[in-house]
């Protein structure tokens, strides 16, 4: 079969498909056009082919014209459910129908649906004329077509609600996003990650997505096994309400023990790739079987001492030129710039990985990643050439 994968970036679920070994075609569409996808599979990209901003509609041009059979789509298309159709013009569509996205990913519905089953959520407000708004609560300001933290600001007295967004209370407490396979009637969790958001150390701001830590972060076996008890729960509850299938992920915030989901991102996420890496399930795999009705057998709780795997986004602190990508790649770097590709200041620069005893010694291995390729970045490939020597 031809598949074709579309999204902003889809390097990350086509690694997974060429790494399945399954003996399907992959082709992709996505706006970075980057190096290490140009080494799995044919592309095009938005950047490179049509020399034009992001903008999802835009993936149907660079689709035109493409031999394929099958769609699956990547963030943040679950957001534009007509573009997802148009692109699969007709053929068959591997995940979330576009009518499923239309509902799942509208938060009216989407809280309704926590509070009939009886799952903590925070507020919201969607009129763009709020009357008499608590400021006892503090409110955030989010995108209704929400992906990446893109577009979240914390709602000040006195500001306007523009079209397309809405307010969603603040909780302060620890962003999480958890991972999980769907049949339409049942779901399997398949990680818990937590979610690195605006770390300056990575060069991201305000509530901006900049990474993923999966494992267990220190938790004793009991609290561990409870929190993974409540977010199957919370997956199977959204699986049954909107018959998800394929991966699909979810963002919650842990306040205490209460577990707030904010959002499902029904396709594949960022963090997925990490539980490639740590649990050997192979997502594109799942992702196919998920969508025929089979489930894997897995049990998270069995990776209680697996340690903890990270991913970074490095962003650029200002503009620079990207060297060598063949050189990052083969220590593990990917989201890899073309050779000689300028890069502006505050855009995404590369991927870097870790893996650690502890989410500590993880997180400060990435932080390490990422200041070596920033510097790198910075000071020509003097510094990448005597490592060649």
């Amino acid at each position: 079969m031809d598949i074709l994968i579309g999204g902003v970036s889809a390097r990350g679920l086509a690694e997974s498909a060429v790494q399945s070994g399954l003996r399907h075609r992959i082709v992709t569409v996505d706006y970075f056009g980057d190096f290490d996808l140009g080494l799995l599979c044919t592309y095009r990209s938005i950047k490179r082919d049509l020399n034009l901003p992001y903008d999802p509609g835009y993936l149907i041009q660079a689709s035109a014209g493409l031999t394929f059979d099958a769609l699956m789509y990547v963030a943040n298309l679950e957001n534009y459910p007509s573009v997802v159709e148009v692109m699969a013009g007709g053929k068959q569509i591997l995940g979330n129908s576009p009518t499923v996205l239309g509902l799942v990913r509208d938060p009216v519905t989407f809280f309704e649906c926590l509070t009939n089953a009886g799952i903590s959520a925070p507020k919201i407000i969607i009129d763009s004329e709020p009357l008499d708004l608590d400021f006892s609560i503090r409110w955030l300001r989010k995108p209704l077509r929400s992906g990446g933290g893109h577009g979240i600001a914390i709602h000040l007295p006195g500001d306007r609600l523009e079209t397309g967004f809405f307010l969603q209370e603040y909780l302060d407490g620890l962003p999480y996003g958890a991972v999980f396979a769907a049949d339409g009637r049942d779901a399997c969790l398949l990680g818990i990650s937590e979610q690195l958001i605006g770390r300056t150390e990575f060069g991201a701001d305000d509530f901006r997505y900049c990474g993923s830590i999966l494992g267990p972060m220190g938790t004793g076996q009991a609290e561990w096994g409870d929190l993974v008890d409540r977010i199957r729960q919370v997956v199977r509850a959204i699986t049954r309400e909107f018959h998800l299938v394929g991966v699909n992920g979810i963002d919650f915030i842990l306040k205490g023990k209460t577990v707030y989901p904010l959002e499902v991102n029904p396709r594949y996420t960022a963090s997925m790739e990490l539980v490639e890496w740590a649990y050997g399930l192979n997502i594109f795999k799942t992702h196919l079987d998920a969508c025929q009705g089979r489930l894997p057998d897995f049990d998270l709780f069995a990776y209680l001492d697996a340690g903890c795997f990270g991913k970074a986004i490095r962003f650029a602190s200002r503009d620079m030129i990207f060297h060598d990508p063949r050189w990052w790649f083969d220590r593990g770097v990917r989201d890899l710039p073309l050779e000689g590709e300028q890069i502006a200041q505050g855009k995404p620069i590369c991927t870097a990985f870790s893996r650690g005893h502890n989410r500590s010694e993880c997180y400060n291995r990435l932080v390490r990643a990422a200041a070596e390729i920033e510097w790198t970045c910075l000071h020509t490939t003097t510094h990448i050439e005597q490592q060649h020597a």
